[in-house]
């Protein structure tokens, strides 16, 4: 046992390229990662693949064995993501994680098909991202991802776990109280903190992830996790809204929008550019963190958290191109 923990904090203090993790997930985009791999700016992938399933079992409907042999030619590590995803009803579902931490021989047997698929698919660990827990499944969860450690770290892999932002414990709501930052971050490996959807449908225009708050959370999280596990959570995408309907933006969608609707363009203290334009009579804002406003994000990090692990991104595809350029400079 002491020898496969000596072999993942190995993992964890190896830094390919730098001093900073940077890492991004992914559900296979090979355009994103060769933009990333050709400035240098990606340390690690974790590939959104694998789902848990109420029986225990697990599957990865959407596993791609090339994608995994791409990764690493590019000396890029690979950790496969661990979901809570109903492919049936296409969302997170609540009843995959109250049927696996029902028991302690349920729980074993899910840790030991996680492992299993780990192994078979010779990944390098697991990044446990269940999104439907609820507050009083926050013991059993913690209990599950202990367990999980302790079995990815004999077989020598790592283990991250996918927080939502907080700066307090329990927590405001479902999400956050059922994740007890302490138990979970001293296990893990990676302690991924998504700092971003600040702002949705549940709130007026505004940016994904201001510093100010992004500032904050780190804040906290530095009182309950050690630094150099904590990773912060960097949005690629954006949101334009409609009223008060939102929908995603991408990349694209925000050159679309500047060529055919001609829009006021602004930024405010988050730097995340905001575009403001009528499309068929309505009135649109949207936000969306180009390459310039993930900067300012990164310069915050550097000044107020440089001893943390380092930054994963969400997801690779949407995003402007010029901010791998930007991670490359300001982390590696």
């Amino acid at each position: 046992m002491a020898v496969a923990f000596a072999l993942a904090s190995a993992l964890e203090d190896e830094r390919p390229h730098g001093p900073y993790l940077i890492g991004a997930w992914t559900f296979g985009d090979r355009g994103s990662l060769e933009r990333a791999v050709d400035a240098g700016a990606i340390d690690e992938v974790s590939v959104d693949w694998l789902q848990s399933r109420a029986d225990g079992s697990v599957e990865a409907p959407k596993a791609d064995a090339d994608f995994i042999a791409e990764a690493r030619k590019k000396d890029c590590r690979v950790i496969v993501t661990l979901t809570d995803y109903n492919e049936a009803t296409h969302q997170f579902d609540p009843a995959i994680a109250a049927a696996i931490l029902a028991t302690a021989e349920t729980r074993r047997r899910h840790v030991a098909a996680v492992a299993d698929w780990c192994r078979d698919n010779d990944v390098d660990g697991v990044d446990v991202d269940w999104e439907a827990l609820t507050a009083g499944q926050r013991k059993g969860y913690a209990t599950f991802v202990e367990e999980l450690a302790r079995r990815l770290h004999r077989d020598g892999r790592l283990i991250a776990v996918d927080v939502y932002p907080k700066t307090r414990e329990p927590g405001g709501w479902d999400g956050p109280r059922a994740q007890d930052w302490r138990r979970l971050g001293r296990v893990v490996d990676q302690f991924r903190i998504m700092t971003y959807n600040y702002s949705g449908s549940w709130s007026g225009p505004g940016p994904l992830s201001p510093p100010a708050w992004m500032d904050k959370v780190l804040d906290f999280a530095e009182t309950q996790v050690k630094p150099r596990k904590i990773v912060m959570g960097v949005g690629f995408y954006g949101r334009d809204w409609r009223g008060a309907q939102t929908t995603d933006l991408v990349w694209a969608d925000v050159q679309r929008i500047r060529s055919a609707d001609k829009p006021r363009a602004a930024r405010g203290p988050s730097a995340e550019l905001m575009l403001s334009y009528s499309r068929d009579g309505a009135g649109h804002t949207a936000f969306f963190p180009d390459a310039k406003a993930i900067d300012t994000k990164l310069l915050m990090l550097l000044d107020r958290h440089p001893h943390i692990r380092g930054v994963y991104c969400w997801v690779m595809g949407p995003e402007d191109p010029a901010a791998w350029k930007v991670l490359r400079k300001r982390l590696h």
